[in-house]
């Protein structure tokens, strides 16, 4: 049951993290069609293509190089570039802003894509709903979220500790019934004359010395 238990919360932490995961690479990074990347994407340098029907399920923050998004792909969270081109083909989708800091003619949008945020020029706001909604919401909320976890498993234990001890001294109640009915036994046989006064205190001694 104990082995059980703890696959399960493994699981649980290993789904927890995945809010809290970031990918970085330094480079051009495709992310192949129909796969996820559940977590931020940072890129340093490079460029990025998201392949037909593939997703990223948070923000895209690019330092300089083109992010190509294909068709019917799709980014949960905002698209950041300090520097750079975004390329929207036909179908895909930003579910939250699209920000650059680099000029006025970055973003190269199909008539078919979708932005579902605002375009903007201004980085400096998204610097401060990074930490407060990005970190907070997918990082420390996973945290508070395990430790309660923890917590709780720990009571589950300490219960299940306190059941096993509350149940150890059964066996000795069973040894002690055991030790009663052989000395009665034990006595009537003395009564009944089967065995002598002597052989019974004998017989009585070693019984108890094997308590």
């Amino acid at each position: 049951m104990n082995r059980k238990f703890t696959i399960i919360i493994m699981v649980v932490i290993a789904l927890l993290l995945t809010g809290c995961m970031s990918a970085s690479f330094s480079g051009n990074y495709i992310l192949r069609a129909g796969k996820t990347l559940r977590g931020n994407l940072f890129v340093t340098s490079g460029s990025v293509t998201l392949e037909e029907n593939s997703r990223v399920t948070g923000t895209i923050l690019m330092t300089s190089g083109e992010l190509h998004i294909g068709k019917n792909a799709q980014v949960g969270g905002d698209v950041v570039l300090t520097s750079g081109d975004v390329y929207l083909t036909d179908g895909s989708i930003v579910h939250g802003n699209v920000i650059s800091s680099s000029s006025d003619n970055f973003l190269h949008q199909s008539p078919g894509s979708k932005i579902e945020g605002n375009i903007s020029n201004d980085i400096a706001p998204f610097i401060g709903s990074l930490f407060t909604q990005g970190i907070l919401l997918y990082c420390i909320l996973p945290i508070v979220v395990l430790i309660a976890l923890i917590i709780a498993l720990g009571t589950w234990l300490g219960r299940q500790a306190k059941k096993r001890t509350q149940l150890v001294p059964a066996p000795s109640v069973a040894v002690s019934e055991d030790i009663k009915t052989k000395l009665q036994n034990l006595k009537k046989m003395v009564d009944e004359n089967l065995i002598t006064e002597t052989d019974y205190e004998a017989k009585k001694a070693d019984i108890l010395s094997k308590m």
